[in-house]
């Protein structure tokens, strides 16, 4: 690697404190301003944006789905599909990825594995792909824009040292605020080690933040030096994947980074988008989803919900 010139031209300056961010509460309120504005998708009209991934009993993805195999309810009352599109059929729907890695102290022996397998996932983006680098230690930082210059993602992550603290539960919150405002599917990738030690954020703040954002969550747990299994936040990354239909990872050795995010990567090019328009009127309320696929022995994971806030006048939700 080229770490000693990546070192030089890339020192991360720490960002504002996430903190500092207003996090929304398990009931927001439109005042709040906590809810972003959901995906539009068609011309002047909000949707409600899902990305759905469909197995078969085996686990391999089901394909070839076409907009009457799925039925979508919220609150159980079904709702009018106003947009169906595979992630790898016809046009390709662009991806907004953040990756958000840890490079606390604990990382030391394990960072060349998850930089290696870092940059093996963003070697199988897609042309109109974007991704955005998000580290934590003591603190936060950030490439500074969503790009798709591989070379200049590269370098960055070449340039991660390990040291300090670990604020994971402030990057995932930051990384969400990041990528909420992004067009078209968005995914959050999270990487730690250990427990959190030095967020201002708290964990229920930060998974309720996470529902109110349109994007899938893929967290992964390495056991690592400090014990990870032991005292780590294995409930906060199983449960922030699982509120946002993710999934949850937990390699027990350096070797299965690469494996591990090469799964997360094949996940990604292998759903479905779809979005509706609530037939109920917004009221700030926390709202079901569930989608439904009428073929046999399939299985479906999709987000659990969302919170529905009113239309600001002469603006989106």
């Amino acid at each position: 690697m080229r770490r000693w010139l990546c070192a030089a031209l890339l020192a991360l300056a720490p960002l504002p404190a996430p903190a500092q961010e207003p996090a929304p509460s398990s009931t927001p309120s439109p005042e709040q301003g906590a809810t972003p504005p959901p995906l539009r998708v068609g011309v002047g009209v909000d949707l409600v944006s899902v990305t759905a991934v469909v197995q078969d009993k085996q686990g391999r993805f089901v394909s070839g789905l076409g907009e009457k195999d799925v039925e979508v309810f919220e609150d159980g009352v079904r709702q009018d599909v106003t947009f169906f599109r595979e992630a790898r059929g016809g046009e390709h729907v662009p991806l907004s990825l953040v990756l958000v890695l840890d490079t606390s102290g604990s990382m030391s022996r394990t960072l060349q594995f998850l930089q290696e397998a870092a940059l093996n996932l963003l070697q199988k983006m897609e042309d109109k792909d974007t991704a955005l680098i998000v580290s934590f230690n003591d603190s936060v930082k950030a490439s500074s824009e969503f790009i798709s210059d591989y070379d200049r993602l590269e370098q960055y992550v070449e340039a991660l040292q390990a040291w300090g603290g670990t604020s994971l539960y402030d990057a995932v919150h930051y990384g969400l605020n990041r990528v909420r405002d992004q067009p078209g599917r968005k995914a959050v990738i999270v990487f730690s080690d250990g427990a959190d030690t030095t967020s201002s954020l708290k964990e229920q703040e930060v998974t309720d933040y996470a529902k109110a954002v349109e994007a899938t969550v893929y967290s992964v747990g390495f056991k690592g030096e400090q014990g990870f299994f032991a005292r780590g936040p294995r409930g906060f990354l199983r449960g922030i994947a699982r509120e946002t239909g993710g999934t949850f990872y937990a390699p027990d050795k350096v070797g299965e980074l690469i494996k591990t995010f090469s799964a997360i990567s094949d996940e990604l090019q292998h759903h479905y988008l779809l979005a509706y328009t609530p037939k109920r009127s917004p009221d700030g309320t926390f709202r079901s989803i569930e989608v439904r696929v009428k073929r046999p022995d399939t299985e479906v994971r999709v987000r659990k919900g969302y919170f529905s806030v009113k239309r600001k006048a002469g603006g989106a939700r």
